[in-house]
């Protein structure tokens, strides 16, 4: 979506603020497969897979480390702010591996602003996505995993 600052990702922010409720093995094959569904955008104009390995490698990188560092009850404040830096931190990866496979990259400036924006409307939307997110996180487990 085209906001006044910067675009906003609903799929990036929804997808990790998913990411960070999964456990380690389900959460790098969601980040497979939501990179594949990224993939399949047809006004992307990136390498194929681009956003899966991003998106792989992010949900690996948040399931193992970030997720074992923080509490095992995430707060919504905690929540917020890694979903705002995971998004960020992703869209840096998407630029840079995008930069080395040969796809053109915008001004530096036009880069940071659409980074900030993201990152800005991240933080300010999160009241309604995160809610949303762990109500259909819990909703889709079964008793066991309860």
């Amino acid at each position: 979506m085209n906001f006044l600052v910067g675009g906003f990702s609903l799929y990036l922010a929804f997808f990790m603020a998913w990411i960070m409720q999964d456990e380690r093995n389900s959460a790098v094959a969601t980040g497979f497969i939501a990179g594949f569904i990224l993939d399949l955008s047809p006004t992307l104009e990136a390498p194929f897979g681009l956003w899966t390995l991003v998106l792989a490698g992010m949900s690996y990188i948040l399931a193992t480390n970030v997720r074992a560092a923080l509490d095992s009850e995430l707060s919504p404040v905690v929540m917020t702010m890694v979903t705002v830096l995971g998004s960020s931190v992703a869209l840096i990866l998407f630029l840079l591996f995008g930069a080395i496979l040969g796809q053109d990259v915008g001004s530096g400036a036009y880069v940071t602003q659409v980074i900030f924006g993201n990152a800005m409307w991240s933080l300010l939307l999160s009241p309604l996505y995160v809610p949303i997110t762990v109500a259909l996180y819990r909703a889709t487990l079964t008793a066991r995993n309860r």
